[in-house]
This record gives C-alpha cells, sequence and structure tokens, in this order.
C-alpha cells in the first residue's frame, strides 16, 4: 500500500525546492512502510490465531453434534495437530502484510523502532553534513502511524523541541482528515519559514541534497 502516489510524491517535491528557495537550509521528507519486521509480533499472532483456530475445532462436537457424522470430518488427535500446523503457517505468512501485528506491538517498542529509523536516514541522507549544520530530516513510517521531525544541531538550538511538535501535527492532521499530501506540504511550508527567519537565502548557497521524496527501505536487521 503506497502512502503517496506518484502525483502526490511531485507536490511534496516541489513543497521542499519552493520551502528551499528562501533558505541556506535543506529538507529532507521520508517514508517507509514500517521502521521493523516486529518479527516477534508475527510469531506472538501467530500463536494466537492458531489458538483461536484450534479452539473452534475443539468446539465443533459441542456446537455440531452431528460433525462426526460429515464425510470429511474427523475429530482426532492427528486432525487436531494438523489443524495447529496449518494455522500457524497461514498466520505466520499473512500477518506480515496485516496492520493487527500492532496489537502485539508495544507502543514505546514503536516510537523507539521509529526513531531509531529517522535517525539512521537522517546520517545516510547526509543532512549531518550541511554547510550550517541546517538540516531537517521529516520521517513518516507508515506501519507505525508515527511521524518524526529532526532538525540537526544549528536549526535545532534556535527552535527547540515544541516547533518540530507543531510540524509533526500538520501531518498528524492530514492523515486524519485524508489529505496525507496536504498535510506534509504544510509541514514543510512551516520548516520552510523556520529555516528562512534563522538561516535566508545566500548568493552562494547551492542545493547540498534531493528534493526527491526517499522511499526508505526495511533494513533486514530491524
Amino acid at each position: 500500500m503506497k502512502l503517496l502516489n506518484d502525483e502526490e510524491n511531485k507536490q511534496v517535491e516541489a513543497a521542499i525546492q519552493k520551502a528551499e528557495s528562501m533558505t541556506s537550509g535543506e529538507i529532507v521528507f521520508a517514508t517507509a512502510d514500517a521502521s521493523s519486521h516486529y518479527h516477534h509480533a508475527t510469531l506472538q499472532g501467530a500463536v494466537f490465531g492458531m489458538a483461536i483456530i484450534t479452539a473452534i475445532y475443539l468446539l465443533i462436537p459441542l456446537i455440531f453434534p452431528n460433525a462426526e457424522n460429515l464425510p470429511y470430518f474427523s475429530h482426532s488427535i492427528t486432525n487436531l495437530l494438523l489443524t495447529e500446523f496449518i494455522s500457524f503457517a497461514v498466520f505466520s505468512f499473512i500477518l506480515p502484510y496485516l496492520p493487527w501485528r500492532r496489537w502485539f506491538i508495544s507502543q514505546k517498542e514503536m516510537d523507539a523502532r521509529v526513531h531509531e529509523a529517522a535517525f539512521m536516514q537522517f546520517y545516510s541522507s547526509g543532512l549531518y553534513r550541511t554547510r550550517e549544520s541546517n538540516g531537517i530530516e521529516i520521517f513518516l513510517s507508515f506501519f507505525e502511524r508515527r511521524v518524526v521531525v529532526i532538525g540537526d544541531r544549528g536549526i535545532h538550538e534556535k527552535m527547540g523541541d515544541q516547533h518540530w511538535q507543531n510540524v509533526r501535527d500538520f501531518i498528524i492532521r492530514g492523515i486524519k482528515g485524508g489529505n496525507v499530501c496536504a498535510g506534509i506540504c504544510a509541514a514543510i511550508e512551516s520548516c520552510g519559514q523556520a529555516l528562512s527567519q534563522h538561516f535566508p537565502h545566500r548568493p552562494d548557497d547551492v542545493n547540498e541534497l534531493s528534493d526527491k521524496v526517499i522511499q526508505r527501505p526495511l533494513d533486514p536487521r530491524a
């Protein structure tokens, strides 16, 4: 499931270009389908699903007393083990593609995973190398429904955590209102205004980083 289509990616790119035209700072917007594989959540979900299916299998004779007379139904230890095996395998296969795994992941863990991925993207994007240490990253992880905004030390010292929270809220409101792209563009505009106040455009300014939307792949080790 794509968070933004191709046209919306172009709108975000245009918003970054417009914001950066007023400042020497750099803005990077990155998205990720998820910030971690959460293998333990898949395992827990598969065990839970297996338990539900097994319970239903065991209750069939109580719910349908004549079930044993059906030609292809036999309530036996072999079929019980087969039911457990098949249901576990099916849930293990489908759960990585479903949002239900969030039920087995704590909010604290999701926050930690998304922040870790955001910081890794901050460094892999080269934002820490900007001339005036005034780069800003906006990172949106779809599975966890989390937004992280990171400002390099040059701009963070002037704006503080509250401003990044306000930027984050633009995107949250866009998601809740059903217009993610508009929320992202509003957040980028807010970052551009903050940067232009403290780091106005310089005659010798060059675009140090790409303005394209970054699709962060999931790290196999995550």
